[in-house]
C-alpha cells in the first residue's frame, strides 16, 4: 500500500504465501500461535532464545514451510540478523508477532525489587519487541505494509499485584508502543496491535498461583484462545482495526 492510500476492506481470513515471524516461538502461546499460523496457510520463522525445533517440526506436519531462528530479541545485533536471516529464506516479512516476553515472578514486594531486575525485565518485555518491529518495519514498508501482534497483559491495564510492578509496567509500555506504532504505520499500510491475555495456562506462570476463581468464563485461559485472536489480528478479517489492545481475558475485565 502506497502511503496514504486507504486500507481495504476487511475479507476471509487467508494467509497464503504470507511469511509470519514469531518470537518465544519454542512453547507457550508462541507455539501454538505458529501452529495457528501455519493452518491458515501462513509460512513460519519461529525465533526464541530456546530451541523451537518442536515448533518447526509441528508446523512441517502441517504442510507449511518453517525456519527456525535462535534470537536474543533484546540485542540489537542479534534482532537485526535475525530479520535478516528471515528475509534471506523467505523473501518478505507480512507478519511479526511479538510474543516473546519474561515473567520475571518472585513473592518480593513492590519496593523489594532491584534497578537489575526492572532492567531484565524491560530490556526483554518492551525493548525487545520495540528492536524487532524496528528491524521489520522497512521490509513491510517496502512491501506495501504488514501486520504486527504485540502480546502485552491484562497486567498492562490493571496492575498485577502476583505478577509485580515491573512485569506490569513493561506491558503497559508496550500498550503504549504498540499505539504509536499504530498510528505511524496506518497510511504506511502497517498495521499494530496488541492482546492483552489474562491468565494462561503456560509454563510461564506455573508458580504464580492463578486459579479460575473470578473468571466470569469459568477457567484459565489456554495458548488456543490467544494464538486464535492473533490470527485474527494477523488476517484481513482485522483490515479496519489498529492501535486497538484486544483483551482475551474470559471476562475478567470488561472495558
Amino acid at each position: 500500500m502506497q502511503e496514504g492510500v486507504a486500507a481495504p476492506v476487511s475479507g476471509k481470513i487467508n494467509l497464503k504465501s504470507k511469511i509470519a515471524i514469531v518470537t518465544g516461538a519454542a512453547r507457550g502461546i508462541g507455539r501454538a500461535t505458529c501452529l495457528a499460523l501455519a493452518q491458515e496457510g501462513a509460512d513460519i520463522a519461529a525465533v526464541d532464545i530456546l530451541n523451537p525445533d518442536e515448533t518447526v517440526a509441528g508446523v512441517k506436519r502441517i504442510g507449511r514451510k518453517a525456519v527456525e531462528v535462535i534470537c536474543d530479541i533484546g540485542n540489537p545485533e542479534d534482532v537485526q540478523a535475525m530479520v535478516e536471516e528471515v528475509v534471506q529464506n523467505f523473501g518478505q516479512v507480512n507478519i511479526l508477532v511479538n510474543n516473546a516476553g519474561i515473567l520475571g515472578y518472585s513473592k518480593k514486594s513492590f519496593e523489594e525489587y532491584t534497578p537489575e531486575e526492572w532492567d531484565d525485565l524491560l530490556r526483554v518485555n518492551l525493548r525487545g519487541p520495540a528492536l524487532v518491529t524496528q528491524a521489520a518495519w522497512p521490509y513491510m514498508v517496502r512491501q506495501g505494509g504488514g501486520k504486527i501482534v504485540c502480546l502485552g497483559s491484562i497486567a498492562g491495564r490493571i496492575g498485577g499485584l502476583l505478577v509485580g510492578a515491573h512485569y506490569s509496567a513493561s506491558k503497559g509500555g508496550l500498550h503504549a508502543f504498540v499505539k504509536c506504532a499504530a498510528r505511524r504505520g496506518g497510511p504506511l499500510g502497517i498495521y499494530v496491535n496488541g492482546i492483552a491475555p489474562g491468565p494462561i495456562e503456560t509454563p510461564m506462570i506455573d508458580n504464580v498461583g492463578f486459579t479460575s476463581e473470578g473468571i466470569p468464563l469459568g477457567r484459565l485461559g489456554r495458548p488456543e484462545d490467544v494464538a486464535m485472536a492473533v490470527v485474527f489480528l494477523a488476517s484481513q478479517a482485522s483490515n479496519f482495526v489498529t492501535g486497538h489492545i484486544l483483551d482475551v481475558n474470559g471476562g475478567v475485565l470488561m472495558l
